[in-house]
């Protein structure tokens, strides 16, 4: 490969993929016709054992996974109503986080992707889903790619680009780049200015060994958007209002930006200990900082627009109404020019500014795995995994907003009868002034520390499959305070908090049996356990070392049942599922508006079951025809009434302690229990095809709140039925819709391609359809006369973009 070649490569642009159904794949010189291997077969007869044709039908699939991937509504969809962190991404064992994998597909990544409990090579496999990435071996070289993407929704231009090279006989050199730029057509004041560019160093050693470095750096800013009430969305008459905007100086600022940079590195290695046994160790390493800005204000009014005290509803005034309904910029968005003035006025002290909430992240792994095959038939995997995750949080002046500082204390606490002696945030740094770029309010770290023991048997006997997978271990979880709060002095601030210890396990069997060689049924049962979130097991973790009472491993229990068929013209999978997830655990922080302070809240007990059905077929229906076919039904609720407990945030007094929340009944928000998705792919002999799919979400249900639900305000604040049933009744959102459609064209040349595709996205153009929705944890109180009644605040939603468009090209040499 010419030095020329290969600088074109690391520096040119490029993009997805052409169209929706090969983002996964990165050679796919065949793309535009799937089926150019399966035909070449046909015309040689196959001769090997039947044990081979056994372990295919045994191998690992998630049909309906690749099927609703790019067909389904863009709607929440936590897949049989399971958290997101039940869907595990490795490298060599090591997590991977969703920033990193566009670059390491560019980087010639293959994945092997599974549903739910299949057996996989992994004792540590998620419950719903699992992605395995995987290097090819050195040989032969990948091709190198170079595209470009326009589109109207998130970003405008897009490119990426992607080469390798071998250096001297052993190294091989793999470089991708991929960058996105530009507003969104479609709401305003989201942007994406992202580049993530990453590498990959391989060397073969000797015993089928392998040496690799992997290094990927994302860095991003982008602007996002804010759910709001539908009073808000109705007055606007805009689906896509975005309330975290507003004009300075006559141009758009977002007061909603994260920025991250968050740098990846994967040293792996791999080598044949014995004729037997094979090693796979690999250590990883993650650290960087993640920012995320809004507005503060001190002793002075909320400037968000969107509050419900600013809204026709609470003032009931006219002219405030009419303001809305005519697209007022200083009532519907932020009004920055309004705040630089009232700084201006405040003779030097910052009444508003705008603040970085900062994570600053340093992960360490390391995962070790053996591999040894007692002999053809029995294989046992065994190894340990260590993992040590370590935050440091705090918040960072980012612009006074043409103010000279701000004093570090607790602005809440101001005018306080009690507590307004008990300012400061830093006890041991008192009255500190606050200037740009400076670090204030709070400053703490969490760390939690895993250790676990691995091992996995994997028994084939021709027809028959079983597999037994045990993890053992041992974590613990921490605070560090690195303010001294002048509400909580010494320890119960400063310094290191009680260290949480915990036994987390993994016991998972799977039986398999192969009818045919295209038929399989396999069964697995699952029982775990888990440690909470760092962030779960602490009352208010931004200034205070109290835990939750109790602390406990998260349990969970699944069965589920997989029967498969594969054929050269029909592959289909059916999937039973259940799964019981028990002593779940939640914190949050708000303000009471029954008690008039701020509290911290605990939900302990949290007991969420979950059983369906997931089918998908993938039907050839002629040489230059597909159909992909896929459907969900299941019911995911909280099974149990969790204990609520919540306190003043300003002296830890209980305001109400273990109160029982109605949540028994109440359905998984943001998992589409009805889900089904069509597809129908062309592929033509001159390199044109076409595809065109329909996906629906039913059964869909806002995220309940479980403090609504306790007898403190819907016992006491729901005084009549009406009252009471707002309370406790739990919103469905609309059923959503969508089709969409591609169409694309290659030019082959004598050793390359260039693509052509466009991509459109919710043909219909409905806008109507919420994305999601959540509940309030506020309470808005109603007077008439001496007569004092309670309803819930607003829930807060999101909506669908509208039609929108994927335009690439992309060129492979």
């Amino acid at each position: 490969m010419s030095n020329g070649r290969f600088a074109l490569s690391i520096f040119a642009l490029s993009l997805l993929l052409a169209w929706q159904r090969s983002a996964a794949q990165l050679h796919p010189d065949d793309e535009y016709y799937p089926y150019a291997e399966r035909e070449a077969e046909r015309s040689v007869p196959l001769r090997t054992d039947t044990t081979l044709f056994y372990r295919a039908v045994q191998s690992p699939t998630d049909l309906y996974g690749r099927a609703v991937d790019f067909t389904l509504p863009g709607v929440a969809t936590r897949r049989r109503g399971q958290d997101y962190d039940a869907e595990r991404t490795t490298l060599s064992g090591i997590e991977l986080s969703y920033r990193y994998l566009g670059v390491l597909r560019l980087l010639g990544a293959g994945e092997l992707r599974s549903a739910g409990l299949q057996s996989i090579p992994d004792p540590l496999a998620g419950q719903v889903s699992n992605t395995l990435f995987h290097f090819p071996t050195l040989d032969p070289l990948p091709s190198d790619l170079v595209s470009a993407r326009f589109t109207d929704r998130n970003y405008r231009f897009g490119v990426r680009a992607a080469g390798s090279r071998l250096l001297g006989r052993k190294w091989l050199l793999t470089v991708g780049a991929d960058v996105r730029t530009g507003r969104d057509m479609h709401v305003e004041g989201v942007f994406t200015n992202a580049v993530t560019a990453g590498f990959r160093l391989a060397r073969p050693s000797g015993n089928e060994g392998e040496w690799s470095l992997l290094g990927i750096v994302p860095v991003s800013m982008r602007g996002t958007r804010l759910s709001t009430s539908e009073e808000a969305f109705t007055l606007t008459g805009d689906r896509l209002y975005n309330p975290a905007w507003g004009f300075q100086d006559g141009r758009v600022r977002n007061s909603r930006v994260r920025r991250e940079t968050l740098p990846l590195g994967v040293v792996a290695w791999k080598r044949r200990l014995t004729a037997a046994t094979t090693l796979d160790a690999a250590f990883g390493a993650e650290a960087g900082r993640s920012r995320y800005s809004m507005l503060g204000w001190y002793d002075a009014r909320t400037p968000m627009p969107d509050n419900y005290r600013y809204l026709p509803s609470y003032t009931h005034d006219r002219a405030t109404e009419e303001a809305w309904r005519a697209g007022d910029p200083r009532y519907t968005q932020i009004d920055w020019d309004e705040l630089i003035r009232q700084n201006r006025m405040a003779d030097g002290h910052a009444v508003y500014a705008l603040e970085d909430r900062v994570e600053r992240i340093w992960n360490l792994s390391l995962h070790a795995l053996f591999e040894t095959d007692l002999d053809a038939r029995l294989t046992l995997r065994y190894g340990v995994d260590l993992q040590r995750d370590d935050s440091r949080n705090y918040k960072q002046m980012r612009d006074l907003l043409g103010a000279g500082y701000i004093v570090d204390i607790d602005q809440f606490l101001v005018d306080d009868d009690t507590y307004g002696t008990r300012l400061q945030n830093d006890l041991r740094h008192p009255d500190r002034t606050i200037r740009q770029g400076d670090r204030f309010a709070y400053d703490y770290s969490l760390t939690t520390r895993h250790a676990l023991l691995l091992f996995q048997a994997d028994y084939r006997a021709d027809r028959f499959r079983g597999d037994l997978s045990l993890a053992l271990g041992s974590s613990a979880v921490s605070r560090r305070g690195h303010y001294e709060k002048e509400l909580f002095p010494g320890g119960e601030s400063w310094g290191r908090s009680r260290v949480m210890r915990f036994a987390p396990y993994r016991l998972k069997a799977t039986v398999g049996w192969s009818f045919t060689p295209r038929n399989y049924v396999e069964v697995s049962l699952l029982a775990a356990a888990r440690t909470p979130r760092a962030e779960n097991l602490f009352y208010q973790p931004l200034y205070n070392n109290r835990t939750v009472d109790d602390p406990t491993l998260e349990r969970s229990y699944a069965a589920e049942a997989v029967w498969r068929l594969t054929g050269p013209t029909l592959n289909l999978e059916a999937t039973l599922f259940a799964s019981l997830t028990l002593d779940g655990v939640e914190t949050r922080r708000y303000y009471d508006d029954l008690s008039y302070v701020y509290c911290d809240m605990a939900v302990t007990g949290i007991g969420i079951g979950s059983f369906g059905v997931e089918t998908a077929a993938e039907v050839r229906l002629s040489d230059r025809w597909q159909l992909t076919l896929a459907a969900s039904a299941g019911r995911y609720r909280y099974v149990r009434d969790p204990r609520v407990t919540v306190l003043s945030d300003v002296d830890n007094t209980p305001v109400d302690r273990g109160s029982v929340s109605r949540m028994g009944g109440c359905v998984v928000g943001g998992a589409p229990q009805l889900t089904a998705s069509a597809e129908v792919s062309w592929f033509g002999r001159d390199g044109w095809g076409l595809h065109a799919s329909a996906g629906y979400a039913g059964g869909r249900f806002v995220e309940p709140m479980p403090l609504r639900r306790t007898d403190r305000l819907a016992g006491q604040a729901g005084i009549t039925a009406e009252a009471f049933e707002a309370f406790t009744c739990q919103e469905r959102l609309p059923d959503a819709f969508t089709l969409d459609a591609s169409l694309f064209k290659s030019f082959w040349f004598e050793h390359s391609r260039l693509t052509l595709g466009l991509l459109l996205k919710n043909l219909l153009g409905d806008s109507d359809t919420p994305y999601n929705g959540y509940e309030s944890l506020r309470v808005r109180r109603l007077q008439s006369g001496d007569a004092t009644a309670y309803v819930p605040q607003a829930t807060r939603y999101s909506y669908l973009l509208p039609r929108s468009f994927y335009l690439t090209i992309s060129y492979r040499f």
